[in-house]
């Protein structure tokens, strides 16, 4: 019975030694949130230059709807549901006419990073996000994901055309 005893309090000081060291390294929110409003303040998240704010369209500004690229066909396997989803869409974007060369020029460089990024974006997106009558949701983080990778804000706004949700 002592040994036991024994066993058992070397147990519990080992898991409050563990919970004492975790603490200990763990940051805790307001911590997280100091360190990322001065990666903020540096002009840095994650690598990538923070976007500027984008400018306002002018009532006489013209702008085009540019391709960005072949239809996107993606397939996520949920595993916690045992369904399949299968997404289907064609993006364009909305951008200024004078900066349509520059978009062109910038969308061939990050093609590839641009592709990943609308993939992984709708991949982590829930059910809710895609049936979304308007994917207002969606939109913005693709807006959000795009000017990023540009490295300025020349995107206005995204398009879906020809989109399908189906849940198997």
């Amino acid at each position: 019975m002592k040994a036991k005893m024994q066993i058992l309090g070397g147990i519990l000081v080992l898991v409050l030694l563990e919970c004492v060291v975790a603490y200990m390294i763990i940051p805790s929110p307001q911590d997280v949130i100091r360190a990322a409003e001065m990666q903020a303040q540096d002009g840095q998240t994650d690598g990538t230059p923070i976007n500027q704010e984008l400018e306002p369209l002018s009532a006489d500004e013209e702008t085009v709807e540019v391709d960005l690229g072949t239809p996107f066909g993606i397939t996520a396997y949920r595993p916690l549901s045992e369904s399949t989803m299968r997404i289907d869409f064609h993006l364009y974007a909305t951008i200024r006419a004078s900066d349509e060369a520059d978009f062109t020029a910038l969308m061939e460089k990050y093609e590839k990073r641009f592709r990943e990024q609308v993939i992984v974006t709708v991949r982590s997106s829930d059910e809710g996000e895609l049936t979304d009558p308007s994917l207002g949701l969606l939109k913005r983080k693709i807006l959000e994901k795009t000017n990023n990778i540009l490295g300025k804000p020349m995107v206005h706004s995204i398009v879906f055309s020809e989109f399908s949700f189906v849940e198997q």
